[in-house]
């Protein structure tokens, strides 16, 4: 399962910011608070945890690892039994999903006939 930590810095990382950047737009005195924040030897007090929030435009509970949804609020029709399988996922499979961002048609492709073969798969593995 993901920690907040790893959350931190894929959120960080996924906007392009460096740690020193992050500290800076967070008004912090060093860039090692982030490194302390992603190893997990500190924890940021509650204004700063919304002010993380707030920088990566998700929910305090994406952010502390409460939920694998980004923002509630975009997602109000959300298929309940999409949200199942996000969750049966958990964080650290479902994370990877939002590396996918900008896929080819290609890629599109190859992702859509991996899924297919996890599907015949068990689906075999099931019928012995």
């Amino acid at each position: 399962m993901a920690t907040f930590g790893e959350r931190l810095r894929y959120l960080r990382e996924g906007k392009g910011l460096k740690q020193a950047e992050l500290a800076k737009l967070l008004k912090l005195e060093s860039s090692s608070t982030i490194s302390q924040y992603e190893t997990l030897n500190r924890i940021p007090d509650a204004h700063i945890l919304q002010k993380m929030a707030d920088i990566f435009d998700c929910s305090l509970d994406y952010l502390l690892v409460r939920t694998n949804i980004l923002k509630e609020a975009d997602y109000p029709n959300l298929d309940h039994e999409l949200t199942q399988i996000m969750q049966e996922l958990g964080p650290d499979l479902t994370l990877h999903f939002y590396d996918l961002k900008g896929m080819t048609d290609d890629e599109k492709k190859d992702l859509k006939s991996f899924l297919q073969f996890l599907k015949i798969r068990r689906e075999q593995k099931g019928g012995e």
